[in-house]
């Protein structure tokens, strides 16, 4: 599973009881670790999670020289305020410069993040720190972001962080790609994205294998947006809150419209008098953001099950007792089969004959397909796939529907509620189909 970071900014505190508590104390769980920057100069860190220490690179983005404050950050300074802060095990990030077309002068940057990329780590190693040296991976194009990362794992980092692509939240597509080619190159770095977590991108870093994230959207949207998040089976629903009256918020302008919530947050808080569904004071706006971070986590929760693909079987088959996975000899269900693999968690065949058979099942050859089958039997057969699917995957899962309308259609209606589905080929001829299929795999295996 992709684990998630949690971010910590400078002033995340909500006062409960006329006490100051950090926002942690408000969540229904912890996230997998945390990531702070050295631009908040915080003291008050969480300390039984694993830390993401970051050189605030977003703080001087719009500077030709990197500065926090009166300090330059050099390798040799930005180690010595990670060491003061950060425990054996933590992450600690090289300092950068972003590269944004906008800003500054893109070579000298280049060669910032190049020699600091270099330095940072001699130093690292050299002061035998037990802290873990992270560098981030630039470029304003695809292939410079990607040669970059293979850069640094070729230079010796372990743990390569992924930037510039919380700005570009929106291109999806090339996100993806970035991220999907990295995965590819660095077989065995450690890989994190930043800023990038919402439960769409959560579900594609699981898949790709990326080892984990971190986000600070859930505060954006609290304070700049006024969203208050709900969550129904992985996906986020924003409520704008209710407006109140300038130095009373007990007065409202305007009618609540979000759902009444008892995560931590809005019960603690709803005890002290304040409602996260409204404006009216630091409280309710963090503690909103802090509300919103456990409806993501909970997001998170339920696009990070297991994808299952399902597999209908075809025609043309072997004439001997076969492992099921071999039995099957189109071309299409030698594509559909590399998908599976390589997309899903684990992969079924929907047998007309036999129900759900697992791949490595040894059956014989069989002539029998739901398509000339009528509604009784198809009937039939879908609750029998339903009943063994409910005994194998007794927790809930993502379906990956591979199949014809008539093998899918009365599956589905009679799933039980905890499965989630989808049929990406829904629609498509079987030349597009194939087409599909093919640009979807890494490469086209000889499987046989």
């Amino acid at each position: 599973m992709t684990a998630y970071y949690g971010v910590i900014g400078n002033r995340d505190y909500i006062k409960l009881r006329d006490q100051r508590r950090p926002f942690w104390e408000f969540l229904d769980r912890q996230p997998d670790g945390w990531l702070t920057s050295l631009a908040y100069r915080r003291e008050d860190l969480p300390a039984d999670k694993p830390m993401i220490f970051d050189c605030g690179a977003w703080s001087y983005r719009a500077e030709n020289v990197p500065r926090l404050g009166k300090n330059l950050v050099t390798p040799e300074w930005t180690l010595a305020r990670y060491r003061e802060k950060a425990k054996p095990g933590d992450f600690v990030i090289a300092p950068d410069h972003m590269l944004i077309e906008s800003f500054g002068d893109l070579r000298e940057r280049r060669l910032f993040n190049k020699r600091s990329a270099i330095e940072f780590l001699r130093l690292a190693r050299d002061r035998d720190t037990e802290l873990m040296p992270m560098a981030t991976a630039h470029g304003i194009s695809e292939d410079e972001q990607i040669a970059h990362g293979e850069w640094l794992a070729d230079l010796g980092y372990g743990a390569i962080a992924v930037g510039g692509l919380a700005g570009r939240a929106s291109s999806r597509r090339r996100n993806l790609e970035v991220v999907s080619e990295l995965r590819r190159a660095l077989l065995g770095v450690r890989l994190h994205v930043l800023g990038l977590s919402s439960p769409s991108y959560m579900a594609e870093w699981h898949r790709l294998g990326v080892d984990s994230c971190d986000g600070s959207a859930h505060f954006k949207q609290a304070f700049t947006a006024g969203s208050f998040f709900t969550e129904c089976r992985g996906q986020l629903t924003k409520h704008q809150a209710a407006r109140t009256e300038r130095g009373n918020p007990d007065v409202l302008l305007g009618e609540i419209v979000a759902p009444l919530c008892e995560c931590r947050a809005c019960s603690l808080l709803r005890e002290d008098g304040v409602d996260t569904r409204t404006y009216g004071s630091n409280e309710h706006n963090m503690g909103r953001a802090a509300h919103n971070l456990n409806m993501l986590m909970r997001a998170h929760r339920w696009v990070m099950r297991d994808r299952v693909a399902l597999v209908a079987c075809v025609g043309k088959k072997l004439k001997c007792l076969s492992f099921a996975r071999d039995l099957y000899q189109s071309p299409w269900f030698r594509k559909a089969r590399v998908y599976a693999e390589q997309n899903a968690t684990r992969w079924y065949i929907l047998s007309a004959k036999h129900g759900l058979v697992a791949p490595g099942q040894l059956i014989e050859p069989y002539d029998k397909t739901l398509i000339n089958m009528g509604g009784d039997y198809r009937q039939g057969w879908a609750e029998r796939v339903r009943d063994k699917l409910d005994t194998v995957e007794p927790e809930s899962v993502h379906l990956i529907v591979l199949a014809g309308r008539k093998y899918r259609e009365p599956l589905l209606d009679i799933l039980p509620e905890r499965f989630t589905s989808e049929a990406p080929m829904e629609g498509l001829g079987i030349g597009q189909q194939l087409a599909w299929l093919n640009s979807q795999t890494i490469e086209q295996l000889d499987l046989f």
